[in-house]
């Protein structure tokens, strides 16, 4: 800090800063989004002015004098300093008066503000001519209307980074006219928001209940993503405040970031309890509907938490013509059937912006239909319930993979369109009429390992049971573990050659192909990373989709994996073989007459429980290999497309839906796909399958809380992984944070020393792989990608499913427990 410029976060004391500027200050050292900035303080207006001998003139003269005055050099000289250092960007100037965005007086735009500043001379000048509109007619009018006193009167003035913004607006964080305090409102126009505050153009209005997030009032264009950020925001800020907030903010790129916030003034009292205009709850119903809410998102998290951990991004069109309508169409005309309300299709899976969904968690209730009904659907339940598992396979292997291999390997080329489109419909049918004994096949899985650990929990109590658990269900065969076996001795081959560890050390996974086929050593490892994907190139990358390529098509990820697992000393072999040998040769020799009883029955349970976590990743690499050769026969139409002016690239199918592609207007599909692509961009940063505002929320010191997924605790450096682009920058020792996770991912937790996820639940692909390697895990979080940032020291404590940055009194917390890893 020098004497006349302060960075913003650095000091908020509003007679240095001004109003504006210490609220900035303030925002920015709680870590809300604020651009980057500086704030002129009052002792360069002070100074400036009594050196021009201006000090105690009338407002008349310091009015006119101001613009015109010599800034003393030493103050010119530390404003140039700072806006160098912030870049020499494209800024905004603006007044923060020490008697502005206060509690009783706002002074909302009685000083002056200058937009797209550039270059130090322009940004001297703006600065004084902020502080010469501390004297203008309408200011000092406003001051006497407030009896306020001019006697010491300065003005700082913030210099910010400019922001694009695509929106931008006002939002309160309570209605300033009703009083209401269970309201957001917001005001938005498209651009800057100068012209919606000071009053040139009238913007869209509408209102969010507080607590729910849900909009009660108007229909405006701006991006859901917006919406959920801006809500969040408001709520924080006033957390934070501890008052109602008139905020300004802007949208760009995907991002909500806050250019002003102050007290909200002339507030009138919150209107008594209970409704305040005809169908609308009280705030007391309000906070019971979002508990019912939030009870009915709990209870069904083993259902929407695997939703979330496989859909972290929008799915895409094709996807939801495919897959999403059909089975969730299915699930509700079961529901139906049996007796129970049932929204219809479209109230669950809602479209929120051109192309991108959501699904919106249905609340399910018997009615008097299902005293006969649920009698009458029963037989079939139990039929399902009763599937074995190597019948379902049995089934597959004669129906489902004799068509996926002579598609995946007929030429496409002789085909023409209507047959390609039917190609895919047998494909997607078939499989998806395997999908009801699949799920009735995991249920008995299910059953039996919460059988068998509620009899662990029996005989070996509490403390124990997790941990024997873990290490009982460990070393499941299984698609995912045979693909992370395979990485794992390629990786050993890679180790144990100077030549190829070499490669792997220096070149990023994009280059390593072309680096290996320079030599005879290099080819052969190629030929054993195409042998890799030949057997489990299926899978998917990032979601269930046929937008993106499976990781047969994308390679480079598969170097990635391996570049990071050879960076690793070599573990001892069969290491999850003898974890499963000692915890079952701990339980026959436990002693007592409990175990006696209950032994034979746990192993029992524990076969069963082993063979359903098994096939539920092989019946799920199913559904991708039907997906990935989908996906083949759909590009195959989609270069077709392309070539007759439908379509810019192949790719682009996948923002079509089925029926959109026959017939195929040039125009009209060109249109569609260029609309739908930029929401799915827009919608990418903030995205969830799930509503976000049904999330759990991070509490106010900064942690983040999930479910418990793998016990145990550990204390690391943060590194958030969005997608495969960034698998080889985890170190080895670090917390792995990431939004999602499919088997894809799982060699990276080999690597870390526990894993944080935004989506999943206890059963998802990353609590068993962390559960089987023993590395803490917690998942469902919501937001820890949002929260957390790299390189930050964190407590995971997957005990009590938290994340504690390490700070004053943390890491104290993390010993009392003689179980954590530093």
């Amino acid at each position: 800090m020098s004497e006349y410029t302060v960075r913003l976060g650095e000091h908020a004391d509003p007679l240095l800063l001004g109003g504006k500027g210490a609220n900035l200050s303030a925002l920015v050292d709680a870590g809300f989004p604020v651009p980057d900035g500086f704030v002129v303080t009052t002792a360069a207006y002070v100074e400036s002015v009594e050196e021009a001998g201006l000090a105690g003139a009338e407002p008349d003269a310091l009015r006119t004098g101001i613009p015109n005055l010599s800034m003393p050099d030493r103050i010119v000289g530390q404003i140039v300093m700072a806006y160098e250092e912030l870049g020499s960007p494209v800024v905004a100037v603006r007044s923060s008066g020490t008697a502005e965005d206060l509690a009783g007086a706002s002074f909302a735009g009685q000083h002056d503000s200058y937009l797209n500043v550039h270059g130090a001379d322009a940004v001297v000048s703006a600065i004084r001519d902020c502080w010469a509109s501390l004297w203008t007619t309408r200011a000092v009018a406003y001051r006497d209307r407030f009896s306020w006193d001019e006697q010491g009167l300065a003005l700082a003035v913030v210099v910010q980074r400019m922001v694009d913004a695509e929106w931008a607006g006002v939002m309160f964080t309570a209605d300033p006219v009703s009083g209401r305090r269970d309201r957001i409102v917001v005001e938005a126009v498209r651009g800057l928001g100068e012209a919606l505050v000071s009053g040139e153009a009238t913007g869209e209005h509408f209102e969010v209940d507080t607590i729910t997030g849900a909009q009660v009032a108007g229909h405006p264009a701006i991006p859901r993503a917006a919406v959920r950020q801006l809500v969040a925001l408001g709520r924080d800020v006033e957390q934070r405040f501890g008052t109602p907030q008139d905020i300004e903010w802007t949208y760009a790129n995907g991002r909500c970031a806050l250019v002003q916030a102050r007290p909200l003034t002339a507030l009138p009292e919150a209107p008594p309890s209970g409704p305040a205009e005809a169908g609308r709850p009280s705030m007391r119903s309000a906070k019971r509907s979002a508990k019912r809410d939030a009870d009915r998102l709990t209870n069904s998290l083993g259902t929407f938490a695997i939703t979330a951990d496989h859909m972290p991004y929008p799915p895409f069109p094709m996807d939801v013509s495919l897959v999403f309508r059909p089975a969730l169409g299915a699930v509700l005309g079961s529901i139906a059937s049996a007796g129970f309300t049932s929204p219809t299709l479209d109230d669950v899976l809602v479209e929120i912006d051109d192309g991108v969904t959501q699904i919106a968690p249905p609340r399910i209730r018997p009615t008097w239909r299902a005293i006969w009904r649920v009698p009458a659907v029963l037989p079939k339940a139990l039929r399902l319930m009763r599937t074995r598992t190597a019948d379902w396979n049995a089934r597959t292997d004669e129906s489902f993979r004799p068509l996926a291999h002579r598609l995946d390997t007929e030429d496409l080329t002789t085909v023409d369109d209507s047959a390609l489109i039917a190609r895919v419909h047998e494909l997607i049918d078939t499989v998806g009429s395997l999908m009801p004994s699949r799920f009735g096949a995991l249920i008995g899985g299910m059953a039996a390992e919460a059988t068998a650990a509620g009899l662990l929990r029996w005989v070996v109590g509490r403390d124990r049971v997790e941990a024997l658990r873990a290490d009982l269900m460990s070393g499941v065969p299984c698609v995912m573990t045979s693909t992370n076996a395979d990485l794992e001795r390629i990786a050993a081959i890679v180790r144990a050659t100077p030549e190829l560890r070499d490669v792997y050390r220096t070149e990023e996974p994009a280059d390593i192909a072309a680096r290996l086929r320079e030599s005879e050593g290099g080819r052969s490892l190629l030929a054993e990373v195409d042998d890799h994907l030949r057997a489990y190139g299926y899978r998917s990358v990032s979601i269930f989709t046929v937008g993106l390529p499976p990781l047969r098509d994308a390679p480079w990820i598969v170097h990635g994996f391996i570049k990071s697992l050879a960076g690793l000393e070599q573990k001892p072999d069969r290491a999850v073989e003898v974890r499963l040998a000692r915890a079952r040769n701990e339980l026959a020799a436990e002693p007592g007459w409990r175990a006696g009883v209950a032994r034979p029955i746990i192993d029992r349970q524990l076969r069963a429980a082993r063979s359903g976590a098994g096939f539920r990743d092989d019946s799920q690499y199913v559904l991708e290999i039907a997906l990935a050769v989908a996906r083949r026969i759909l590009l195959e139409l989609g270069g077709r497309l392309t070539a007759r002016g439908a379509l810019a690239s192949p790719d682009d199918i996948a923002y079509l839906t089925i029926d959109e592609l026959a017939p195929v207007s040039n125009e009209t599909s060109l249109r569609l796909v260029e609309q739908r692509k930029a929401a799915r961009i827009a919608a990418l940063d903030d995205y969830t399958v799930i509503p976000a505002e049904l999330f759990i929320p991070a509490d106010a010191d900064g942690r983040v809380r999930g479910m418990p997924a793998s016990r145990g605790r550990v204390v690391g450096r943060v590194r958030i992984i969005h997608d495969e682009a960034e698998f080889a920058t985890l170190q080895a020792g670090e917390i792995l944070v990431c939004p999602f996770t499919n088997p894809t991912w799982t060699p990276l937790f080999s690597i870390a020393a526990a894993v944080v996820v935004d989506s999943g639940g206890a059963a998802s692909h990353a609590a068993i792989v962390a559960r089987e390697v023993g590395i803490p895990a917690i998942m469902g979080t919501g937001n820890g990608t949002r929260i957390l940032s790299d390189g930050q020291r964190v407590l995971v404590d997957a005990e009590r499913g938290i994340v504690v940055p390490i700070g004053v009194g943390a890491l104290t917390e993390a010993m009392d427990s003689d179980d954590v890893v530093v």
